[in-house]
């Protein structure tokens, strides 16, 4: 078989496993897919997270599962052009306003040194420079987990908050 050949087959081969993966996953995105804007949008687009394992391959953020992303959860990870660079949002919606409210808690005091729990929105300037920000509605918690500069940070959660106001 000729080295073209080859090169055809590793291709489709590796187009029916991505195919395949992609049915395998949940869901992922029904109201979600609605919730995150479209344009700014990174290819691949909106990419369907199962658990804290599937995040942790686009985005580490912790070894255990502080999201609570136990397959009872939706959730979906996306990169988006903002402030002349790129953030990155995740956006997980839970079974309950309880949960939701537990996890944002949970985070918030991990993540953000000025946390206050009881505000359901945090922005901040993380020690790398970047942008960093949370806020929760309803059962849903919106995370952007790194952007250029504190304005497309604010910018971009403010407006997947106003979405997310009117879908949940």
């Amino acid at each position: 078989m000729s080295w073209r050949r080859s090169a055809l087959v590793l291709v489709l081969a590796a187009g029916i496993a991505g195919l395949s993966a992609a049915a395998a996953q949940p869901p992922g995105g029904g109201r979600l897919r609605e919730l995150l804007p479209s344009d700014g949008l990174v290819e691949p687009g909106l990419v369907p997270l199962r658990d804290q394992a599937a995040l942790n391959g686009h985005y580490y953020l912790a070894d255990e599962t502080i999201l609570k992303l136990d397959g009872k959860a939706e959730a979906v990870f996306a990169r988006y052009r903002a402030g002349g660079g790129e953030a990155l949002v995740l956006a997980v919606a839970y079974p309950t306003e309880e949960t939701a409210a537990e996890v944002y808690g949970r985070f918030g005091r991990d993540f953000f040194p000025g946390f206050d729990p009881k505000s359901g929105r945090v922005l901040e300037v993380l020690e790398s420079g970047d942008a960093a920000g949370a806020v929760r509605v309803r059962s849903l918690l919106i995370v952007v987990l790194e952007a250029p500069d504190r304005k497309s940070c604010d910018a971009l959660l403010r407006r997947i908050e106003e979405k997310a106001l009117a879908l949940f």
